[in-house]
């Protein structure tokens, strides 16, 4: 699986299953000819799961990510999206109809959570109604939970209530709609839900970090049903009834620690935090993680910077609200491109990252059309927000202009997947030996130095007084 021998193809019209993403009318070549990720996979009998990086060893891959296409003197990054499931047939999850299409797959999840909420939920179809605290949160008439963990804010969108958490964007319910389509996003370009081998006949352990709607637990559950599945989030917008057995969701911020025991997961997945925490919270979380993973366990964290690459005059004005309003809440964007240097610097053994470029806009197909959509989402968080407090009208009219820019520039986003691993249990105690008898030669030279010192000085005079008659107590009469 490590090895990438594609060319560019010919002129055919790209397979919407297999999504190759045509790079102009005037070129007719596919843009996207991304290898598979330098990845190897093994079974070990020690863990349930095992994680291993070719790249090293296959130092002649030919379509590697460095590799790039240059039209109109811009640099796009050159890949090419296949989609396999592990069965061996094609995943045409993105393609129109059927029963695996986004819509039909998103209205399966999207419906457990609605049946929980009632048509006047603040946030949804606009309703600007306050939260009433004492209305009951009874399933059918009534607010949802997470309306009680919620703030009405300027845009008339609904955010948590945690002064602590930096976490900037809405928990409202079209918030969780463009959370569901980013999943089968994410989904597709990463060709599934996890880049580890998980053993199905295993009882392993699998937490998903900021799980949001809970849809990547939901599927992990239905896929492994001998796993124990848990999903923590600020928010509860995760389904509470309509679940897998063996799928449990909880409230919790992470950045308060995790309520589970030390060494408690086989496999830890976070994905797309980059408005959720700044540069030491995020020190913070990668050490909390490596505490309640197992030794051995795996890491997978996906993220995005949120930055629109290749951006014309007006995406580049969005650009600039999302960096401005993240800078506002501590958060720094950029800080996702040091994920594998901060899982190594955090004790994490074996890490391993790869990159790939996804479009923004129908020149990379039915992906770039879905990713745009997405892109809306977020642009009009940034630019009716506290930053840009833009009306919808003049969102609209920038969104347009933008849509044109992505389409004439090929925009697209970077998104980063990097994997880790908790050192075994041996690994441990061979570091914390060493570490200790370097203690230990670091105590024996102080000693050294400090006798050295004393006996090139020779013997120092006392610099105590003799005690005066008077001075001495009186014990007696």
């Amino acid at each position: 699986m490590g090895n990438s021998n594609s060319t560019l193809s010919s002129s055919k019209k790209p397979n919407p299953g297999s999504l190759d993403i045509p790079f102009g009318s005037d070129t007719k070549k596919s843009l996207f000819q991304r290898s598979k990720p330098s990845f190897q996979f093994r079974k070990r009998s020690k863990s349930s799961l095992s994680f291993t990086d070719s790249a090293s060893s296959n130092s002649n891959t030919s379509g590697n990510t460095s590799h790039s296409v240059k039209k109109s003197n811009q640099v796009v990054p050159n890949h090419h999206y296949t989609i396999d499931t592990s069965d061996g047939h094609s995943d045409n999850s993105l393609q129109s109809g059927g029963s695996n299409s986004i819509s039909n797959q998103k209205s399966k999840i999207s419906s457990q959570l609605k049946k929980q909420f009632s048509s006047n939920v603040i946030g949804h179809h606009g309703d600007n109604s306050t939260t009433n605290s004492s209305t009951s949160s009874t399933i059918g008439g009534a607010l949802p939970e997470w309306a009680y963990h919620s703030r009405k804010c300027d845009d008339g969108r609904t955010r948590h209530t945690v002064d602590t958490a930096p976490y900037m964007l809405p928990n409202d319910l079209t918030e969780s709609d463009r959370l569901d389509a980013q999943h089968y996003l994410v989904r597709f370009i990463l060709k599934g839900n996890y880049n580890v081998k998980i053993d199905p006949d295993a009882p392993v352990k699998i937490l998903d970090v900021a799980t949001g709607t809970g849809v990547w637990a939901l599927e992990m559950a239905h896929e492994f049903p001998k796993a124990e599945i848990h999903g923590v989030d600020i928010s509860p917008i995760f389904p509470t009834e309509i679940k897998p057995s063996n799928c449990h969701f909880q409230l919790c911020n992470i950045l308060d620690g995790l309520p589970f025991p030390d060494n408690y997961f086989d496999f830890i997945y976070q994905r797309l935090l980059v408005y959720a925490l700044t540069p030491a919270q995020r020190k913070q979380v990668n050490a909390e993680l490596l505490r309640v993973l197992k030794p051995e366990g795996h890491l997978q964290l996906v993220e995005s910077d949120g930055i629109v690459y290749n951006a014309g005059p007006e995406m580049e004005k969005i650009n600039q609200l999302s960096l401005e309003t993240s800078l506002r809440h501590g958060v720094d964007p950029h800080e996702v491109q040091n994920m594998k240097a901060g899982l190594k610097q955090g004790g994490y053994t074996n890490v391993n990252s790869f990159n790939i470029a996804l479009p923004v806009g129908d020149w990379g197909g039915k992906v770039g059309a879905l990713s745009r959509e997405n892109m809306h989402g977020l642009a009009t968080i940034w630019l009716k927000g506290e930053v840009g407090k833009m009306n919808q009208e003049a969102c609209d009219a920038t969104l347009a202009i933008a849509d044109k820019e992505c389409e004439e520039n090929q925009s697209y986003y970077k998104v980063w997947l990097v994997v880790g691993q908790k050192p075994s249990v041996a690994a441990t105690q061979l570091k914390e030996a060493k570490k200790a008898a370097a203690a230990l030669v670091a105590a024996h030279a102080a000693h050294a130095a400090a006798a050295a010192t004393a006996a090139s000085q020779g013997p120092q005079p006392s610099s105590s007084l003799p005690i005066s008659p008077s001075s001495q107590s009186v014990t007696g009469v």
